[in-house]
């Protein structure tokens, strides 16, 4: 899957423009020779001959030479030089910090893991996003550019700022300045919200597109969300969709890590329920990958806390989507691995109905992991290098 999303129109001279239609088609396996690119984009030889040899002079593609097929020369062959840029991604998991290098194949040529522990403050968090950053960069292949670094963050972030403001995993982390361990390491350093993120790479993903306004809800150790219309993430300054946080007075006193109380995820998040999965099953896990393969089998919908949680997240999910009007809702999270609790929680949505002339939302469960979030957080990052490159020699 390509992650670039490139508007040629938006490039200058025409020959930049075909060069990153040409680009297009040799990353996506669709033209393999001149004679390909000049029938897709209807250029005349000389045109296709004088834009291959600028992305041969960029090595954004490679020329090698095909089989011999009878008499003559053998037809070469443009193939993507898919190692030409990489973009580093830091992003949370669990209790961990983690990074993956990405090509622009959106192949993983490097991964490192930190962990981080829970009563970690901004030097040390500081510290470890440094450290991973300098990892990824040291990690590039010979010949590889370095588009920047995308920081993908869990919790609430200030765009505007490039401030992380708190995240529930380190609650004594607060306003955490990521461009200042990172931008003299491994700039530019772009900051997204992980939920942002997956569903750009999501949406990217859907054959039939996605127009729109599409919601994913992440029900695991924390509970967030992100909008999109017609594919493409609603974030203006980072602090949206802020769900977990909506205070509920069912829930009243219950203190939260964000300094209130009554929040949603008190009652709803994995932080919150773990002591009481625990009590009846002591070797749960707070990784949500490895905790969605425990839960998957277990009676989840024997303990009152969760029913009460999926009570009130489908209340509160049932008022988002009277404030969005979604068409489809995506949820991820280690909760929607169980059969019976995802069944549960659609009865519990359903029941909570729409607006009269509106229809219910499609609601799926989506898979999790953090691939697409990855995808999503680089894709931006590649997109600019391969213009500039583009542009620069045009």
């Amino acid at each position: 899957m390509s992650l670039l999303a490139i508007d040629p129109a938006s490039l200058s001279p025409a020959q930049a423009r075909d060069g990153a239609r040409a680009f297009a088609l040799i990353l996506a396996g669709q033209a393999r020779s001149r004679t390909d690119i000049s029938r897709a984009l209807a250029l005349r030889s000389t045109s296709t001959s004088a834009v291959v040899a600028e992305l041969l002079a960029s090595r954004l593609v490679i020329e090698s030479a095909g089989a011999v097929s009878g008499r003559g020369r053998p037809a070469s062959q443009l193939v993507a030089n898919t190692r030409r840029i990489g973009a580093s991604v830091l992003y949370v998991s669990s209790r961990s910090l983690a990074g993956a290098l990405v090509d622009l194949s959106g192949h993983l040529v490097a991964e490192r893991r930190l962990t981080v522990a829970s009563d970690a403050g901004n030097i040390e968090l500081s510290e470890a996003l440094a450290s991973l950053a300098g990892d990824l960069l040291a990690s590039m292949p010979p010949g590889m550019s370095h588009a920047g670094t995308a920081v993908s963050l869990s919790g609430l972030i200030d765009l505007r700022q490039g401030r992380w403001r708190f995240a529930s995993r380190w609650p004594r982390m607060r306003g955490l300045a990521i461009d200042a361990p990172l931008g003299t390491i491994a700039g530019p350093i772009v900051i997204c919200r992980n939920l942002d993120a997956e569903l750009r790479s999501r949406a990217a993903r859907e054959v039939d597109g996605v127009p729109g306004g599409t919601l994913l809800l992440h029900w695991g150790w924390g509970i967030g969300l992100a909008y999109a219309e017609d594919g493409q993430p609603f974030a203006p300054s980072g602090s949206f969709g802020e769900i977990g946080h909506w205070r509920l007075a069912a829930l009243e006193g219950r203190p939260c890590g964000c300094g209130q109380t009554g929040c949603l995820e008190t009652g709803a998040a994995l932080w919150s329920l773990l002591p009481a999965l625990r009590r009846r099953w002591p070797e749960l896990v707070e990784d949500e990958a490895r905790l969605t393969r425990q839960l998957a089998t277990l009676d989840l919908l024997a303990l009152e806390e969760i029913e009460t949680a999926a009570r009130l997240l489908a209340r509160s999910l049932a008022n988002a989507c009277r404030m969005l009007f979604p068409a489809r809702i995506w949820v991820s999270g280690p909760f929607c691995g169980h059969p019976q609790l995802w069944a549960r929680f659609v009865a519990l949505v359903r029941a909570e109905g729409t607006m009269e002339g509106f229809a219910l939302p499609e609601l799926r469960q989506v898979e999790p992991g953090h691939r697409d979030e990855i995808h999503g957080a680089a894709g931006p990052l590649l997109s600019r290098a391969v213009e500039a490159l583009l542009g620069a020699r045009s």
